[in-house]
């Protein structure tokens, strides 16, 4: 998420022709507004591009607070999206954390 950053803040782009191009041709997904990236799609709001510790403390939250219900990766994805939120690795993030949660084996 860092190249969409760079790219939509001072259009600098990779060195490689191809992860420039592919950069160039995503970035009209992403909106970077007083410097925070947000996604935008069809049929889902704009969502907070989030990354790192934060994506850890969503799934958690989501799975396993006070609301939670140990839902599966599928769901649990899709329960970030429609809470707001959206990274790239998410479908593989929410995969790994199901697995690793003790109560839901």
């Amino acid at each position: 998420m860092t190249a969409y950053q760079r790219y939509l803040a001072n259009e600098v782009l990779p060195l490689e022709p191809a992860e420039a191009q592919k950069i160039k041709k995503k970035s009209s997904k992403y909106a970077l507004i007083y410097g925070k990236l947000f996604r935008h799609g069809f049929i889902h709001p704009i969502l907070v591009c989030v990354d790192g510790e934060q994506c850890m403390r969503i799934m958690a939250e989501l799975h396993e607070g006070k609301c939670g219900s140990h839902i599966n990766d599928r769901s649990l994805s899709s329960k970030a999206i429609r809470a707001g939120y959206y990274w790239s690795t998410m479908r593989e993030d929410c995969t790994r954390y199901t697995q690793r949660c003790k109560q839901c084996q």
